[in-house]
């Protein structure tokens, strides 16, 4: 019998695994549809490892929990290629850069989308297995929402973080491309780290919806304005300055 305290790790570690190998059956898949299953894959596999990261947190506190997505965040830059498991950046160009056509972006937010739902079949797969403590009373008891302070500061907080994360991403692509990972993924792990005592520090409402949506504690209202309006208007901020900086407004958008 394994030790209950290295569980967590191991399904982690059995996730990159098995999403490695998901990833290399989309050779089999035609060229059209990539997009879409590769944000399933991608959107289920970064949902399903903050649900034990949650775990590894209740074992282990931050150290445990900041040193694990450190290391997640460095695999998914490596793994994910396309996809990005977020809808913001697709909704950043539909709104910001007039991209209307590209059937691609709405295949990619509907992958969002399924992977989000498929997150808690899969998850609950692995909880219903009573592998440790911790995941008998997620597999038996009702979810809690991360959600710990009112819902104007719950949407700044992740309004606040989710433009620091979408400027350091947008800003960092002339760097080398390991310096990218490595910036993108400290970036990443401290704004956790500093969210998560207050509204959980997710700046991703697929992540958010996927993991929280329906659970004790906050209202679908609140749900909406913290997780959905305040990322995104967090995230097509930092786009706008990107633009800005870089003289990619149009110049009405200047002048206004």
């Amino acid at each position: 019998m394994l030790p209950h305290d290295i569980i967590p790790y191991m399904i982690l570690v059995a996730n990159c695994l098995l999403f490695r190998f998901s990833r290399r059956l989309l050779r089999f898949c035609p060229r059209t549809l990539r997009p879409f299953f590769s944000e399933i894959i991608a959107t289920v596999e970064l949902c399903s490892d903050c649900a034990e990261l949650g775990v590894i947190w209740e074992k282990h506190g931050n150290t445990g929990y900041g040193s694990c997505l450190l290391l997640l965040c460095i695999w998914w830059a490596y793994h994910f290629g396309d996809a990005e498991a977020c809808p913001c950046g697709p909704l950043e160009e539909f709104l910001l850069l007039g991209v209307r056509n590209d059937y691609t972006m709405y295949l990619r937010l509907l992958g969002q989308g399924v992977g989000a739902y498929l997150t808690a079949k899969y998850t609950h797969c692995i909880w219903c297995l009573n592998l440790a403590p911790e995941h008998m009373d997620l597999h038996t008891q009702r979810c809690q929402a991360s959600l710990q302070v009112n819902m104007a500061l719950g949407a700044a907080i992740e309004l606040a973080i989710t433009f620091i994360s979408r400027i350091v991403a947008l800003e960092s692509t002339i760097l080398p491309e390991k310096l990218n990972v490595a910036i993108n993924s400290l970036t990443t792990t401290l704004l956790c780290l500093i969210a998560l005592d207050t509204s959980g520090g997710y700046f991703n409402p697929v992540l958010a919806s996927a993991l929280t949506l329906n659970c004790d504690g906050n209202t679908l209202v609140e749900h909406i304005v913290v997780y959905w309006l305040g990322a995104m208007i967090g995230a097509l901020l930092a786009r706008y300055m990107s633009l800005w900086i870089h003289g990619q407004l149009a110049p009405r958008e200047k002048l206004e």
